[in-house]
């Protein structure tokens, strides 16, 4: 007959969120996306898809950080970026997290 009752108390949170692409910016010869968690960004450069494409058919960009990605800079080229978090939250197959549109200025 020998029994213990105990009451506990927790919160559960889900995360059903892509990431954010919070900052975005040219250093040295790359472009660089800072996003607001951890994650796997990838990209497609071809204006024909734009942003219709799926996440594994990207292609990865470099991450310096698990919060902080680059890639090649190419004033030539848009770049459609998708981000996936650890839970696999991402964009719509034809949503992207941002495009950049690189360009540069100098002297006419």
């Amino acid at each position: 007959g020998n029994s213990d009752t105990k009451t506990t108390l927790f919160t559960v949170e889900s995360d059903t969120a892509a990431p954010l692409v919070v900052r975005a910016f040219r250093e040295a010869n790359n472009l660089k996306i800072v996003t607001n968690e951890e994650s796997t960004c990838v990209y497609n450069d071809r204006a024909n898809l734009g942003c219709n494409y799926l996440f594994d058919d990207g292609v990865e960009m470099d991450s310096l950080e698990n919060n902080r990605h680059q890639t090649s800079w190419n004033p030539d080229k848009t770049f459609y970026i998708k981000c996936q978090d650890e839970f696999g939250n991402e964009p719509a197959p034809n949503e992207c997290s941002i495009v950049a549109s690189p360009f540069s200025v100098g002297n006419a």
